[in-house]
């Protein structure tokens, strides 16, 4: 791949392709653009804590609509870490999909290169 050259990820969205899509689009070079079925981050994010301390990243997003979960269906990522640290949370979850523990460890390996490429921010959409 090229220097600042684009790729689109659709491995866990194939199959999928009439239902709702997360895109995951980092603001650095060299990062794939990663389309997942949000059926998968419901597997991730479904039943979240009630200790009381409160969500972050994904988990407040998603059971607050918020950000891209809200009425527009766009967001900016701008704390890169807490999105990292919020999915860290759901590592040892059993899931329902069998794919779904794959796009976990997608998501988490993601976000740490987005981490290390010093990525500013990053674009979700949920179209």
């Amino acid at each position: 791949m090229a220097t600042g050259e684009r790729t689109d990820d659709y491995t866990y969205y194939a199959g999928f392709e009439d239902e709702p899509e997360i895109v995951l689009d980092a603001s650095c070079a060299g990062m794939k653009v990663l389309h997942i079925w949000d059926g998968y981050l419901d597997d991730i994010l479904r039943n979240p804590s009630l200790d009381g301390k409160g969500w972050k990243g994904f988990t407040r997003d998603y059971h607050q609509c918020e950000g891209a979960f809200g009425q527009c269906g766009e967001g900016t990522i701008t704390d890169i870490q807490e999105y990292l640290e919020d999915l860290r949370q759901y590592a040892d979850r059993p899931f329902d999909y069998d794919e779904t523990r794959s796009v976990y460890r997608l998501l988490c390996s993601w976000l740490e290169s987005a981490i290390a490429n010093h990525c500013d921010r990053i674009l979700m959409k949920v179209i």
